[in-house]
């Protein structure tokens, strides 16, 4: 089945997060980037994007997944550009993958109350001023200290977690079976040191 897969990118997004998880999806999936302004994104690594529109029209787009990269959202979150987006993505039943800075974003929007999620804006990953300044966003929502957390249509991750992540994602859409997800967060997470 051909799955239609959106990443929503942001000026200080960081690509690195979502790589992997757009590697396995490309292959079963259609997969379009949308930026605030409908313009061509410069990624983190250097990449010009092209891109298929703007958060509106995302907005009225109908998917099957949409992804959040983390980084630095400032740009996004104080204008709540992609809450409307966001918020109709989950009306239609569209699976929500978030990481790191991702799960900000959309608890920005609302979207993880009632949800239990994971991020890293807690003491033990975050300086006390940004925990005390994103502290807001997180209410109603419940903290879970794990790499990933899947709940109600919607897959959080801590930024470490992006290969669980890409298994997660792929594995709820239909690109990956059980087992397939399960060797690929497997074989990401080898080690000489674990030798």
């Amino acid at each position: 089945m051909h799955r239609k897969v959106a990443v929503l990118l942001y000026p200080g997004c960081v690509f690195f997060e979502v790589a992997l998880a757009l590697e396995i999806l490309a292959r079963r999936s259609s997969v379009a980037f949308y930026t605030p302004d409908g313009l061509a994104h410069q990624a983190s690594n250097g990449a010009t994007l092209q891109v298929a529109g703007s958060y509106g029209d995302l907005e009225r787009t109908q998917l099957d997944c949409v992804l959040v990269p983390g980084g630095d959202p400032a740009s996004i979150i104080p204008g709540g550009l992609a809450a409307a987006c966001l918020h109709a993505q989950r009306a239609g039943g569209a699976l929500i993958g978030a990481i790191c800075a991702g799960a900000l974003v959309l608890a920005s929007a609302g979207l993880l109350r009632g949800v239990r999620a994971t991020h890293n804006y807690t003491p033990e990953h975050a300086s006390p001023e940004a925990v005390e300044f994103t502290q807001h966003f997180w209410e109603g929502s419940q903290y879970v200290r794990a790499d990933l957390v899947s709940d109600r249509g919607i897959i959080t991750a801590q930024p470490w977690a992006y290969a669980k992540f890409a298994a997660a994602i792929s594995e709820a859409v239909g690109a990956l079976s059980a087992p397939q997800a399960a060797a690929l967060t497997a074989s990401h997470a080898f080690s000489y040191d674990d030798a």
